[in-house]
């Protein structure tokens, strides 16, 4: 069966935004954020999008995605972002080692427990390991504490089958108006790196800026950063020099039916619409369990042509409800822009992720599996 919505992902735009962060990052090598479907874009896609645009590195959360863009043929590096250690128990995580050490991605580590699972299923399969050390400088989430990191570091270091490619962290508010905290993560994670140094410990790949950080704090660069919502074209009124990100994705979905109803009569589940006028409505075939959110009744806008049409009665699992009265040429079969990929307008992503006093990932990420993905120039 052919999926009515569509997410239009632009290529132009993802390739463009590429390029105006490889310029803010002052030529800093690149490991693009593709977790959760690629902010919910589309993994695959977003790869082939960027193709010889020379990402360093992909950024994913699970195994299962990882694996995902090595079925489909990428063949740089991928940075594991969820810790060895969460993979519990003991059986499960060995499965979860062998599958990313058959894949060559590197995986993050945070403990010795991390470092010895990891160090045995290298051993029992004679090869390497390559992994990133990461290091909690204040997010409070995973990541090793920052005392214990130059000597996690150097155990990682001595075992025969393990390579430290890479030691990072991660900001917490590097794209608010005050910076003055993720200054001092900054601060703890250099003098991690300072430690190591003093013991002899070359890290080949040192990084820290994730998109708030790459405009706002040059000096967060050092050897890669990892953009994810700068890459989809995506900033925040806090990150300086984020206008100039092209939104990648558009959203549509067509008209699949529309009937009049008269003076007083209502529509949707609850009845929270009464027509005031003789209306012409129209359905549209998505709802929240394809990520458009049930806050938007009676108070989304979607598009057709140049003129917004509002959304009336509630949101539904699988339909939308639109008053078309002042639509006349909106009919069956008429593509409505639901998401719009033009910053300024009402229903744009960050628009959007304002109004419901939200983040524009969160926006992107609801967008559920019946929504088909296509590339477009």
């Amino acid at each position: 069966m052919l999926n009515l919505v569509k997410a239009h992902i632009s290529c132009a735009a993802l390739r463009h935004n590429v390029e105006v962060l490889k310029a803010a990052a002052g030529g800093t090598s690149l490991c693009a954020m593709v977790k959760a479907n690629a902010y919910g874009h589309g993994a695959v896609l977003v790869a082939e999008a960027l193709s010889g645009m020379g990402i360093a590195f992909w950024g994913v959360a699970t195994i299962a995605e990882a694996l995902e863009l090595r079925k489909h043929g990428v063949r740089e590096p991928i940075l594991l972002l969820c810790p060895l250690e969460l993979y519990e128990p003991v059986r499960d995580a060995e499965e979860a080692i062998d599958a990313l050490l058959e894949a060559d991605i590197r995986p993050t580590i945070v403990s010795a427990e991390g470092i010895r699972l990891l160090a045995q299923r290298a051993a029992h399969r004679r090869t390497i390991a390559r992994a990133h050390l990461k290091v909690d400088t204040g997010m409070g989430r995973n990541g090793c504490p920052a005392d214990d990191a130059v000597e996690l570091a150097l155990l990682l270091r001595a075992s025969p089958f393990l390579e430290l490619e890479g030691v990072y962290s991660h900001f917490a508010c590097a794209d608010e108006r005050v910076l003055d905290f993720a200054r001092r993560q900054q601060a703890v994670f250099q003098d991690v790196l300072e430690k190591l140094a003093a013991r002899g410990a070359r890290i080949p790949i040192r990084h820290l800026a994730n998109s708030g950080a790459i405009f706002n704090l040059p000096e967060a660069r050092l050897d890669m950063v990892r953009p994810g919502l700068a890459l989809y074209g995506y900033g925040g009124k806090y990150i300086r020099g984020s206008k100039r990100l092209r939104p990648s994705l558009r959203l549509e979905a067509p008209v699949i039916m529309t009937k009049w109803i008269p003076t007083g009569e209502t529509c949707g589940y609850g009845r929270t619409f009464t027509a005031r006028r003789k209306t012409r409505i129209g359905l549209l075939p998505l709802g929240y369990a394809d990520g458009y959110d049930r806050r938007w009744s009676n108070a989304g806008q979607v598009s057709f042509g140049n003129r917004l049409i509002p959304v009336i009665g509630r949101v539904s699992m699988d339909l939308t409800i639109l008053d078309l009265t002042d639509a006349p040429d909106a009919v069956v079969g008429s593509p409505v822009c639901v998401v719009s990929d033009r910053r300024d307008d009402p229903h744009s992503v960050e628009s959007m992720a304002e109004r419901l006093e939200t983040v524009p990932q969160e926006i992107t990420c609801a967008l559920g599996t019946r929504v088909e993905r296509v590339l477009t120039a």
